[in-house]
């Protein structure tokens, strides 16, 4: 059985947030809104079309990480409150709970991303977090968001820092599909996923560097709508297409191994990709210039490629090995990969793209670059 699960509007347009009330308000006369303040701030226009539409909703604002316990404390608020729908404004932690409360209640969620750092704003799943920041599984969702609602002046006045982050987090979604290809008729889902994630690969390819230049002024250009519909749409869709059988996602496992180290915990979900990334692509057995590549388009876009960079400072073989420890690898067990996956195989990968990284950062700052 195949489950493609997508929004039923999706919209990416500058100013759209001053229409958004009645857009939003069409699935619901009773708004449950999570958001943060930073977001809510940024998402103002909307806030105060409800009002003058005169709609019932009460705002929450939240901070912190998606996490089984505030799931449930909000769902009771939500409850309480007989909303009938539930609207999140922020980034990827708000908007992934504000879908599990949704889900919880079997109310339609609307999201309104304010920053384009991961496809949360699309996906039919919840990351979750434990209060400290540590991986803690997934929620597979019973369907994405009613609706979508992004504005591209809004996610193009965030710090450029969330859209590299995004950049990163798309462009994962290309390794991570095509290590599940096995070229027969029942992995069909898994090519068009991959065929999905080659778009958007192909996009960041041409456009990413210019969208990073254009981020933080509040105005873009062709290349950050182009580019953050590639993290908002189509990285989403990726994620969206599912069969019957399991697949590995390797740079997020390795992602949530990471997130047990204190060292990462003041860097995003996608500059942790962005190395994992690497560490996938030294495991998989791929040429080591494609790496390098990878290595040098992430360290222009002001991207981890290094443990330095995600805040280690030990011993590097010894930091590696106590990453690679912490890896699930009963994750990894089932999968039929081509390359090898045990704790020993992923700390060499691991300081094999330290020193790709590494390498890059040495060759552009001998050219006097940056």
């Amino acid at each position: 059985m195949t489950e493609i699960k997508t929004p039923v509007i999706y919209e990416n347009v500058p100013g759209i947030l001053a229409e958004g009330a009645a857009k939003i308000a069409q699935y619901g006369n009773k708004i449950f809104i999570i958001g943060g303040q930073t977001a809510l701030d940024a998402a103002r226009p909307l806030i105060e079309g409800l009002k003058l539409l005169e709609s019932a909703f009460e705002i929450h604002t939240y901070s912190g990480y998606c996490t089984k316990e505030r799931i449930g404390h909000y769902a009771a608020l939500a409850r309480r409150s007989k909303a009938d729908l539930i609207a999140g404004v922020g980034g990827g932690s708000v908007l992934d709970l504000s879908k599990a409360v949704a889900d919880e209640l079997e109310l339609p969620a609307v999201t309104v991303p304010t920053i384009a750092a991961t496809c949360a704003a699309w996906s039919a799943l919840s990351v979750l977090y434990d209060a400290e920041g540590r991986a803690d599984g997934y929620r597979p969702l019973q369907s994405s968001p009613v609706l979508v609602l992004a504005d591209t002046n809004v996610l193009a006045a965030a710090p450029r820092r969330y859209l590299a982050a995004g950049i990163a987090d798309t462009y994962v979604k290309w390794n991570e599909t095509g290590a599940n290809i096995k070229d027969t008729a029942d992995d069909f889902a898994v090519r068009l996923g991959h065929h999905t994630a080659g778009f958007a690969r192909a996009i960041l390819d041409r456009h990413a560097l210019d969208a990073f230049a254009q981020a933080g002024d509040g105005v873009p250009g062709r290349s950050f709508k182009e580019v953050s519909d590639a993290i908002l749409w189509l990285a989403g869709q990726v994620g969206s297409i599912r069969e019957g059988g399991r697949s590995i996602a390797l740079a997020h496992t390795l992602h949530d191994s990471l997130t047990f180290f204190p060292e990462t915990h003041g860097t995003l979900h996608g500059e942790k990709i962005a190395f994992t990334l690497l560490v996938h692509t030294a495991l998989e057995g791929l040429p080591k210039a494609e790496t390098l590549v990878l290595a040098e388009r992430f360290h222009r876009l002001e991207l981890p490629v290094t443990l330095k960079q995600l805040g280690f400072t030990g011993d590097l073989r010894l930091t590696a090995d106590q990453i690679a420890g912490r890896v699930n690898l009963e994750r990894l067990a089932w999968a039929d990969a081509d390359f090898s996956l045990d704790a020993q195989s992923i700390s060499q990968a691991i300081i094999e793209a330290d020193f790709a990284g590494s390498q890059v950062q040495l060759s552009i700052s001998a050219k006097g670059g940056v």
